[in-house]
């Protein structure tokens, strides 16, 4: 078999791995093809690296900046998402900021229910669904002590 970037031919062991390209710099520059991965951050470990098309959305090309219609010469590498200006949101403010949504969505649902649009227990079930999901969002933080999400009495 012939390599099909230079001609030369392909080493039979490498042919009966499946490539259909020798191992000179030029043709391995040429026609490997690369793995996006990320970095994904572990509590207590070191970092896990994943395919990126495992942890970012369906159109990673949008958010890294990638013309999947470019060819390897065109593309280069990925042009870098410029951090956003101010300081990140703290875990207690993450975490102040979904109680109140939640708070706000327990109303809600309490308006359906005395305007007739829900029955008690269709509120009960949708009001424990929601605070069962935020006691998992905060578990999943994990935190030494949730006592600073109560409410001062």
């Amino acid at each position: 078999m012939e390599c099909r970037n230079c001609g030369n031919p392909v080493d039979p062991r490498r042919v009966a791995l499946g490539y259909d390209y020798c191992t000179r710099p030029e043709c391995q520059e040429r026609c490997v093809e690369r793995v996006e991965l990320a970095a994904v951050a572990v509590n207590k470990a070191s970092d896990q690296f994943v395919r990126a098309g495992e942890v970012l959305p369906d159109t990673p090309s949008a958010r890294w900046g990638i013309d999947p219609e470019a060819t390897d010469d065109e593309r280069g590498r990925p042009t870098r998402v410029a951090p956003r200006p101010g300081r990140r949101s703290t875990t207690t403010e993450k975490l102040e900021r979904t109680a109140a949504r939640l708070d706000a969505e327990l109303a809600r649902l309490y308006e359906l229910f005395c305007d007739a649009e829900l029955t008690a227990a269709e509120m009960r079930s949708q009001q424990n669904e929601r605070i069962r999901a935020f006691n998992q969002l905060v578990r999943g933080e994990n935190i030494r002590y949730r006592r600073f999400l109560r409410k001062p009495v």
